[in-house]
């Protein structure tokens, strides 16, 4: 496979940045690290850090032509790392409590930086300009601060990305047409009710029995209310109410999220939920309030890019397969409302090494020869994109 070496100080540096991981909107230290790697590269740095730790690296070739975006995130998740992969110890293991790499970000980190490296020494072969993004809480979806620094040198020609995957063997690549991660929107329900003993509860109004209720509403709008021809999901992940065993609570609180592929179901399971709380709670003499939070519409893969992105994959001899869409989210979505889009997973299971547990899981673990392939497909894509001299 042609896969560009990574040099050992790369490969430190993305175990480093697993040791330390930082979570979304504080990673001062690696942003910190990014910078200085871009400067001795002699890149353009452009950083907003009153805004937010997000940073870009600009490389002008000084001859006409395209821009290209390549993006990478930041941030790690708020996760305490199990010691063990699959098959047993892992090989770097976070030493931050509450916080780990447990989606891949330190690779794309890494990644792009080794990616900047063998791309910077191109540049006499190279056309246009090439922006190097690293976004800061794409976890908890923010990441604003890179797209407005971004929105700010239009035009964007194009914006490419890598995400590692585990649902994919080690070697390969999967470039998806059109939707390849899900949209999103979290929301969180607070039922108010009225508190009462629990010997006596027709002297009160339960909150706890009317989101009960309401969660079980909620798990039949995708299957009654959404066509069954639509990928969609609705789910509750923590319910809290009550501080004892003997009285009923004022308030009832859940929270979760909805994923979907197409932004109108998107709308349409806002509206549903909004008014099937809202119609349990009446029906019980309580009120219910839901709030949203984080709405990101789906990744859409544009069709030519998704085409080169195939074809450079191909080129770099990674193994190029087909596999279904992501229903996690990705704010890489949004970078859509200032360029086309296009990003591809590169996967990095390996069953031999215990890797393989899925992400956001405390027993995730790349295989780390999944950096040297991300690197150079994204070398591969930008060479491509832009064009020789």
């Amino acid at each position: 496979m042609n896969r560009i070496p990574i040099e050992d100080e790369i490969a430190a540096l993305r175990r480093d940045l697993h040791r330390h991981p930082e979570l979304s909107g504080r990673e001062t230290r690696t942003a910190a690290l990014v910078a200085a790697e871009l400067e001795r590269l002699r890149l353009k740095v452009i950083r907003a850090p009153e805004k937010g730790n997000s940073l870009l690296g600009v490389l002008d070739t000084g001859r006409p032509g395209r821009t290209l975006a390549l993006r990478a995130d930041m941030d790690a998740l708020p996760l305490q790392e199990n010691a063990c992969n699959l098959n047993g110890p892992k090989a770097v293991v976070s030493e931050i409590d509450g916080a780990a790499h447990m989606c891949g970000h330190d690779f794309h980190t890494a990644g792009m930086l080794a990616a900047a490296r063998r791309l910077s020494a191109a540049k006499e072969r190279l056309r246009g300009r090439l922006i190097f993004c690293f976004e800061s809480g794409e976890e908890m979806g923010l990441g604003d601060d890179a797209r407005a620094l971004l929105a700010e040198l239009k035009p964007i020609d194009a914006i490419f990305g890598v995400h590692v995957q585990a649902a994919f063997p080690c070697g390969t690549a999967v470039v998806i047409d059109g939707s390849c991660t899900a949209g999103c929107e979290t929301f969180a329900v607070k039922v108010r009710g009225k508190s009462a003993h629990g010997a006596m509860p027709h002297l009160g109004l339960d909150p706890i029995n009317c989101a009960a209720q309401i969660l079980c509403g909620a798990n039949s709008i995708i299957s009654r209310r959404v066509n069954a021809r639509e990928a969609a999901v609705l789910t509750v992940c923590n319910f809290h109410g009550g501080s004892t065993w003997n009285r009923i609570p004022d308030e009832c609180r859940m929270e979760g999220s909805l994923r979907f592929f197409s932004e109108r179901v998107g709308r349409d399971l806002h509206a549903l939920l909004e008014q099937t709380a809202a119609g349990i709670a009446a029906a019980d003499g309580c009120t219910a309030e839901v709030h949203w939070r984080n709405w990101c519409p789906p990744s859409v893969n544009d069709a030519a890019l998704a085409a080169l992105a195939r074809a450079a994959a191909e080129k770099i001899g990674a193994d190029v397969i087909a596999g279904e869409p992501w229903m996690a989210s990705e704010t890489f979505a949004r970078y859509r409302e200032i360029c086309p889009e296009v990003l591809a997973f590169v996967g990095c299971a390996n069953p031999d090494k215990g890797c393989g547990a899925p992400q956001h899981s405390d027993r995730f673990d790349a295989d780390e020869d999944c950096l040297a392939l991300s690197a150079a497909l994204t070398v591969q894509f930008a060479q491509d994109f832009l064009g020789g001299a």
